[in-house]
């Protein structure tokens, strides 16, 4: 067996199994532990899920990894992959008809602040 780091042939001893029970290997001459093949991390859709329901209830990925025991970047990655999935929705560009203002709206006018006014003037 050759290790794959420095290719050294009679240099490799075993060392152990992994999580998952593959064989894990160790180089004499580099000091490089290695398992043969590629080593897959597996995470249930149902996991995906509650991490972004999590997510979405308001905790910070930090949260969600911390609840859930993965890697608040493995976190992270889920919700952008389900954000990038909903497309946005299109409106007409229509005139506003109706405003809604209240008590704040009256009290910055009075004190004569040009620039709320300019923006109302300006957009509605």
């Amino acid at each position: 067996m050759k290790c794959k780091h420095c290719n050294c042939k009679d240099c490799v001893i075993k060392k152990g199994k992994t999580e998952t029970g593959k064989q894990r290997y160790f180089c004499k001459k580099c000091g490089k532990t290695f398992v043969l093949g590629k080593i897959k991390r597996f995470y249930p859709e149902k996991l995906k899920k509650e991490a972004i329901r999590l997510y979405f209830e308001g905790n910070s990925s930090r949260a969600v990894g911390r609840i859930l025991k993965i890697g608040k970047e493995t976190c992270l990655r889920w919700i952008k992959a389900c954000a990038n999935k909903i497309k946005p929705k299109k409106y007409k560009n229509e005139r506003l008809e109706v405003m809604e203002m209240d008590e704040l709206y009256t009290f910055i006018s009075e004190k004569k602040t040009t620039f709320f006014n300019n923006f109302i003037r300006k957009n509605y």
